[in-house]
């Protein structure tokens, strides 16, 4: 039977007091004005590589600015690493120019936990959930809510993060890495195919519509943001309004979080095996030809592919992304012939000119994606033993 390791992260509230702000607070900035820099000075003189810069630091800058004296060195090094990262992408075309990082969005940092930084097994950092309270070794204990119904997690902490989020508030990441976990012997096969008006469609029959978050939150959004455009910039009537706009947006990001969260975990509840396409969303995204653009990214699609993903896993569940060269929406699936034109979105009904079947574009398409699901699956189980239940 085949043995998984699972790493899963828990994100608690995090209730810091005035020192431990402070303390978070300079981290931010350290890292947010070192990264700043070195992207003014690419803007400037073009971009080197993050040898050349994590050297000019530690003999440089580091002395020309005597406040970073106090900046931890290994997070420094992750933001210059990190600006690289964002600059490769901007050359692959696949994300736009690094931007400037501003200490009203949210800003993070990340602390991997090796031998070299804490004692055997984690002893440097506790998680109390009973008392509700995190120890760190840089900020000592603090105040945290979350998982209410949660009494322990067993595993090791291999790292964790320290964010504030738009709207002000503090939180903390832990990624555990958990038991083992067996896969088990498969019985229920679903297929799912992902859309705009239906969010997803099941192989069984069963939809999950989308909720339509933008459209909710697009209407306070913009009177806030017209309000926002009268404000003196930088004054203090500016900065409250700002932050109205912050937390609006957080309540949009939490919206849609719980409602794909509670979608994922009935769905990898209910199958064993799981088959979805493998979107290229970045692709769709950019596309302006559909039109579709703010509808995707309200969907966020990639973000239930990976929830569906990492929870079958989590759960000893197996998941299959079917190629995306895959013509799921043009197969009839009953007898299999191809009809090129139901590539065109607009066409909702499949009507089968060799069967004369009747089916929803979306069921259709969901039911190939299960069979081609299923025979990875069988691939992936040639030569193993399979029990049936």
């Amino acid at each position: 039977m085949e043995m998984i390791t699972i790493y899963k992260g828990f994100k608690f509230r995090l209730y810091p007091n005035s020192t431990q702000k402070e303390k978070i607070n300079k981290t931010f900035g350290y890292n947010r004005f070192v990264y700043n820099h070195y992207l003014n000075q690419i803007r400037k003189e073009g971009y080197k590589n993050v040898n050349y810069y994590i050297k000019d630091y530690t003999t440089n800058l580091k002395y020309a600015y005597s406040f970073l004296k106090e900046a931890n060195p290994i997070l420094i090094r992750k933001t210059l690493y990190r600006l690289e990262d964002n600059y490769k992408r901007y050359l692959n075309s696949s994300f736009g120019y690094p931007k400037y990082k501003s200490k009203y969005a949210k800003n993070s940092y990340t602390i991997t936990l090796t031998s070299s930084n804490v004692g055997p097994n984690c002893q440097n950092v506790s998680l109390d959930l009973k008392n509700k309270r995190a120890e760190l070794p840089e900020l000592g204990i603090l105040k945290i809510k979350g998982y209410r119904h949660t009494q322990q997690i067993n595993g090791r902490i291999a790292n964790y993060t320290i964010s504030r989020e738009k709207n002000g508030k503090y939180y903390i990441s832990l990624l555990f890495e958990l038991a083992t976990v067996n896969k088990i012997v498969p019985s229920v096969v679903v297929g799912l195919d992902l859309g705009i008006k239906k969010l997803i469609t099941l192989s069984d029959g069963i939809t999950y519509n989308n909720n339509k978050y933008i459209t909710k939150y697009e209407t306070k959004i913009k009177k806030e943001q017209q309000n926002l455009s009268r404000k003196q910039k930088g004054s203090k009537n500016y900065y409250k309004n700002l932050k109205k706009i912050n937390v609006l947006y957080v309540k949009l990001s939490n919206s849609r979080k719980y409602y794909t969260h509670s979608i994922t975990k009935e769905i990898t509840d209910n199958y064993d095996i799981i088959s979805t396409e493998s979107l290229t969303t970045k692709k769709m995204i950019m596309n302006k030809q559909n039109h579709l653009s703010k509808n995707i990214v309200d969907v966020t699609l990639s973000e239930i592919l990976r929830q569906l993903e990492y929870k079958s896993n989590e759960k000893g569940k197996y998941f299959y992304k079917i190629s995306p060269y895959y013509p799921s929406s043009q197969t009839c699936s009953v007898c299999g012939n191809i009809d090129r034109k139901y590539k065109n979105l607009d066409e909702r009904i499949y009507k089968c000119d060799k069967c004369q079947s009747i089916l929803d574009r979306d069921y259709n398409a969901s039911i190939n994606i299960m069979f081609e699901g299923l025979k990875l699956y069988m691939k992936d189980a040639k030569g193993k033993p399979i029990t049936t239940s």
